[in-house]
Order: structure tokens, then C-alpha cells, then sequence
């Protein structure tokens, strides 16, 4: 049996990285619809419609969230096909989007979702949102956390500032108000702040952001990274102290997991269903928008250098115990059989 992706098509997005991740351990075919999902209009049903009727017999059919309306028409064949939809987040909670924008695709999703004999999600949070949001039984929803490739463990900024590293993509104005909050509050220590992501790329956003740590007197201590390639990408993590977000996401910390794989504590404020698991000895978690909390915890992170090389440690071994492509490969052919 083979394996057929359906996923965006206008370019590869943040959302459709978990269904990716996990068509790849199953060496999937990947097959991008055009128009520009996740639009439910004719544009894109025509293309997904066509792909979808070029279908093998034998190939089994994944479909990304972010395409699912643009395949409402074909749900009734769902269980036929044994078609399988991987989610990230459910779209209403995915950062930047409004009620009113995902109306139509809302009432799509939720027909697709009815008919659809199998839903992968990427985390517990996800999962539980899916089922009362589409009223779908929460045991034909499967957890499958995606894999976390194998990197490089940071070596950190080696100076006397702390270098805290915080992620940009996907990461709403208000979340970054949130960290930039918690962080105001310790100007007594040394430390600086380096938002990663498209943010430099981004004329608008990169002055939205600069007027925002200026609103919070850190117009000196926060900079955002141009990510020109993989190895500036690679040199910014190994040269960080720590991992910090704000960012509240029902799907998998994909960001907060890598951190953990390079060895880096990680301070977030969000839902501990929706991160990786993180020991107590590795990091912190405080509750959404919990910008006090927050602080408390980066507080002890930068003042105390011999506790931050103790929770490095324990991120790094709990790096090791995040699943694996062959972790997921295993846990995907289970739950398809």
C-alpha cells in the first residue's frame, strides 16, 4: 500500500508541517492542491477534486487540515478510500484567524470530519477541541505527536549576557506582549532577547514588533534574526542560553520541542497538553497570558547560571525521550492498520 499526502499548494506553511513531518516516515507522496487552500471555494475543490480522482486504487489518501474543506464533496468516500486527516490545530484556533474568516470553512470541515473514519492530531489539546468542536467521538481521534529530528546541543552565548531565544512563526502580536511583559520586569539582569523567524523579513511586522518592545522599554534588549538558511538558522539555536514563549497554540510546541532536543530550558506560557512533556527539572510552565508567572521562572533562569546548566541537562535527556521518525512510523502504521 502506498501513501498519497493532500496539503496547501500555494507554499509550504507552519500548519502543514505536522502533516508533512508524519507523511514522511510513511515515505509518502506529497501532492500540493492549488487555488489556495483553505479557502472552500470552486477554485480549490476543482484541483483537489481532479487529484483526488487520480488517486492509485491502492494508495491510501492523507489529508491535511488545511485542505480539508476543499475535499467536503469527496467525505462520503472517505470510508471507502480509508482516508485519514492529520491536524495540526483545528483551523478557528490557528493564530491570525478570525470567526468570520473560517465560516465557510468551519461548516465544510465539520462535514468532512463526521465521515472521516480516522483524524490524527498532534496533540491532546488539538484532539479534545476537535472532538467537541465537530462533535466527532473522541476515540476516532488518534494522538500522534510528531517527530523531532536529531540536532546539534547549543553551546550557548558564552558571555555575560543570557542569549534567550523565542520563536516568531506562527507567534501572535498579543503572545509576544505577553513574553515582552514578563521580561520589563527583570531590567536588573543581564540578558537579551533574539526573535526568531520571518519577522526580519517582514518590513511591517519587524516595525510592528520594534514598536511593541519599545512600548515595554526593551527597544535596546530585543532583536529579530534574519533566517537567511539553515546555518544562520543553526548558528542562532547553538549560540542560545534559553527558550522562551508566549505563544498559545492547541497544536504540538513543534519550537518548544526543538529546544529541548539542543539541550536548551525552556520558560513558556501556554497549555500543557498542547506542549512536549517537560519535566519540572527542564522547565517551566505557566498558565496562558500568565506573564507573572512567566517572569518568575526567567527570573531564576538568568540569575542562576549553575540552575540553568542543571535544567540544560535535563532538557537534553528529555530531548532523547521525544519521539522519533521511527518512533512515528510505528505509531502511524498502528494507528492505519
Amino acid at each position: 500500500m502506498s501513501f498519497v499526502l493532500f496539503v496547501a499548494g500555494e507554499r509550504p506553511c507552519r500548519a502543514d508541517l505536522y502533516a508533512r513531518r508524519l507523511a514522511a516516515t510513511l515515505g509518502a507522496a506529497v501532492v500540493p492542491i492549488a487555488g489556495g487552500a483553505p479557502v472552500a471555494d470552486g477554485d480549490v475543490r476543482g484541483p483537489a477534486r481532479a487529484e483526488w480522482e487520480a488517486l492509485e486504487a491502492d494508495a491510501r489518501p492523507l489529508i491535511a487540515g488545511t485542505v480539508l474543506s476543499a475535499f467536503a464533496p469527496m467525505a462520503t468516500v472517505f470510508a471507502e478510500r480509508r482516508a485519514a486527516i492529520l491536524i495540526h490545530e483545528p483551523p478557528a484556533s490557528a493564530p491570525g484567524c478570525t470567526d468570520a474568516a473560517w465560516a465557510v470553512p468551519a461548516a465544510s470541515e465539520k462535514e468532512a470530519l463526521a465521515l472521516a473514519p480516522l483524524i490524527l492530531a498532534s496533540s491532546e489539546a488539538a484532539a479534545d477541541a476537535i472532538a467537541v468542536g465537530a462533535a466527532v467521538p473522541r476515540e476516532r481521534i488518534t494522538v500522534v505527536e510528531p517527530p523531532t529530528p536529531e540536532l546539534a546541543r547549543a553551546h550557548g552565548a558564552g558571555g555575560g549576557e543570557t542569549v534567550i531565544l523565542a520563536p516568531d512563526t506562527g507567534v501572535t502580536e498579543h503572545a509576544h506582549a505577553v513574553l515582552f511583559r514578563a521580561l520589563a520586569g527583570l531590567l536588573d539582569l543581564e540578558w537579551r532577547l533574539c526573535i526568531a523567524g520571518p519577522t526580519a523579513e517582514d518590513p511591517c511586522k519587524a516595525a510592528t514588533l520594534a514598536a511593541l518592545a519599545a512600548r515595554f522599554g526593551l527597544a535596546t534588549r530585543v532583536s529579530s534574526a534574519f533566517r537567511a538558511d539553515d546555518a544562520d538558522e543553526k548558528a542562532l539555536w547553538l549560540r542560545s542560553d534559553l527558550f522562551a514563549t508566549a505563544a498559545v497554540s492547541l497544536g504540538y510546541g513543534m519550537a518548544t520541542a526543538a529546544a529541548m532536543k539542543r539541550g536548551l530550558p525552556v520558560a513558556i506560557a501556554g497549555d500543557a497538553k498542547s506542549a512536549p512533556a517537560i519535566p519540572a527539572a527542564a522547565g517551566a510552565i505557566a498558565p496562558p497570558d500568565d506573564h507573572v508567572q512567566l517572569a518568575k521562572a526567567l527570573r531564576r533562569l538568568i540569575f542562576d547560571r549553575d540552575l540553568r546548566a542543571s535544567m540544560a541537562e535535563a532538557a537534553w535527556q528529555a530531548g532523547k525521550l521525544l519521539p522519533t521518525e521511527k518512533d512515528v512510523r510505528e505509531r502511524l502504521l498502528a494507528a492505519l492498520s
